[in-house]
């Protein structure tokens, strides 16, 4: 029941993320801007929860060059693509692209020799890219002056964050925590992005110049940190097995928002789209569930951070 209510908070705090990211778009925050204050905000609200229990990172050169890929891999890119495609994208298309994250997880794992074969999990890999095909063939008739490219742009999330996923898997550091890890992660992706805000001009002061666009980032960054230790809690308590389950909440929560937020609305191809997704990470994930299901998260967790 625990890891239940951990899934459910996990993915509705996650949703949240990319609801106001959606908000921030439409008050024309950049996308640089809008992460940098989401990262910030929520290594602040990992390093309070990490200073009573004295667990912090460390900052050798293995564990640095970690947070540096592995947060731009897994936190800074798939963000970025994300709050740019949803200044034109319906912000339900986004979620439901981003829960396509284990299916290419696998593919990119099964190229590399990482991954048996599987009848079950290919067939899934299948579904899931018919999926994505019955998305994005309506959109190729667009001119490229259309969402195409910002399409384009959100198919890039999962397959960064499959990128993400193979790689903290493989250079874990050895004896390393995943809270310890992530503060890191946050902390180094935080500080590149003030760098980079600050030489390009789009970090303007040290706050938010409207009481609205303080209100917005400030719950965006405590969504964000929350979710951060929410989804290190799934690991611990479920296993991978329950945070690979994140990506349908993500996406029911970011349909139902996109409804109900700005009146969003889905076609029959649309609806088929998400109904052959969502089978497809169904088909792909439950090999390994069967397999994994009745094992613990161990202590120090080689496993994927993020959905």
């Amino acid at each position: 029941m625990k890891a239940f209510l951990l899934l459910v908070v996990s993915g509705v705090l996650a949703a949240g993320v990319f609801i106001a990211g959606k908000q921030a778009g439409q008050a024309q925050l950049p996308p640089l801007l809008t992460l940098f204050w989401q990262l910030s905000g929520g290594a602040l609200v990992v390093w309070a929860v990490a200073l009573p229990k004295r667990r912090f990172p460390r900052w050798d050169a293995t564990h640095v060059r970690y947070y540096l890929i592995g947060g731009l891999l897994g936190i800074s890119l798939p963000y970025v693509l994300a709050f740019t495609a949803l200044q034109k994208l319906q912000v339900g298309m986004v979620g439901l692209l981003t829960a396509l994250s284990p299916i290419v997880t696998y593919a990119l794992a099964r190229v590399l020799g990482l991954e048996p074969g599987h009848p079950l999990r290919l067939l899934g890999l299948m579904v899931g890219l018919g999926g994505v095909a019955l998305l994005v063939a309506p959109q190729a008739a667009l001119e490229p002056t259309g969402d195409w490219g910002y399409l384009l742009l959100a198919l890039g999330i999962p397959l960064t964050l499959a990128s993400s996923n193979i790689y903290r898997s493989h250079f874990w550091p050895p004896g390393s925590e995943a809270g310890p890890l992530v503060i890191g992660m946050l902390s180094v992706q935080g500080i590149g992005l003030f760098l980079i805000n600050l030489a390009s001009g789009t970090f303007v002061g040290v706050l938010p110049t409207t009481t609205d666009t303080t209100l917005l980032l400030t719950i965006l960054a405590g969504m964000a940190g929350t979710s951060y230790l929410s989804s290190f809690n799934l690991l611990r308590v479920g296993g991978p097995v329950y945070l690979s389950q994140m990506g349908y909440v993500i996406t029911a929560v970011t349909v139902l928002a996109g409804i109900l937020l700005w009146n969003e609305h889905y076609d029959s191809s649309d609806l088929m789209s998400m109904g052959l997704i969502f089978m497809g990470v169904l088909l792909t994930t439950w090999t390994r569930n069967l397999h994994s299901a009745k094992q613990p998260a161990p202590k120090t967790c080689r496993q994927p951070l993020n959905p």
